[in-house]
């Protein structure tokens, strides 16, 4: 039995030392690969708008419905401080071609933080709706949201048109 204890934890010890030694193999190849300038920032810090591959991807994503260009656009206004001036482009994204991605990018974009004293004040009502949408596109950020928000203290989730109804609903009512 004392046997058996000893080559278990000297098995254990063994394949321990094993995977950290294949984990820093693939740091490594990670750390070797080229470079490419396709998500570093300007070094001047000047973001060229009229840069062709960002064009192109816009414009793939959003005539063509191109997800993956989306996100490299995305990516590339996020890592160059630009992230809120590609709401336009996330809004005709979400709304052409019903991109749940695009949807949580405005949510994400419009919200305010919430230790913020204009949190309540100015919550949007399109993020609240995009958030949903999101939701109920499957988009993963957004039901971990929707699970936190919701879920976990009990209250049912709303649909994404609710949002605007309860709004129109209550400016009637008002008149």
């Amino acid at each position: 039995m004392k046997n058996l204890i000893i080559l278990t934890i000297l098995f254990l010890l063994f394949n321990c030392n094993k995977n950290t030694s294949k984990e820093n193999i693939e740091l490594k190849d990670v750390l070797n690969e080229k470079q490419t300038n396709e998500y570093v920032p300007y070094k001047d810090d000047k973001f060229d708008f009229n840069d062709k591959a960002l064009k192109e991807n816009l414009n793939n994503a959003i005539y063509k419905g191109d997800t993956l260009a989306y996100n490299r656009a995305c990516k590339q206004y996020a890592i160059n401080g630009r992230y809120k001036e590609f709401l336009y482009y996330a809004i005709v994204m979400a709304e052409k071609n019903n991109y749940g991605n695009a949807y949580w990018d405005i949510s994400n974009i419009l919200s305010a933080e919430e230790d913020s004293p204009l949190f309540d004040k100015y919550k949007s009502k399109y993020g609240n709706y995009s958030i949903l949408k999101a939701y109920e596109l499957g988009q993963r950020g957004a039901k971990s949201s929707m699970n936190y928000v919701y879920t976990e203290k009990g209250k049912p989730i709303p649909s994404s048109s609710s949002v605007y109804c309860s709004e129109k609903a209550s400016s009637k009512n008002g008149r």
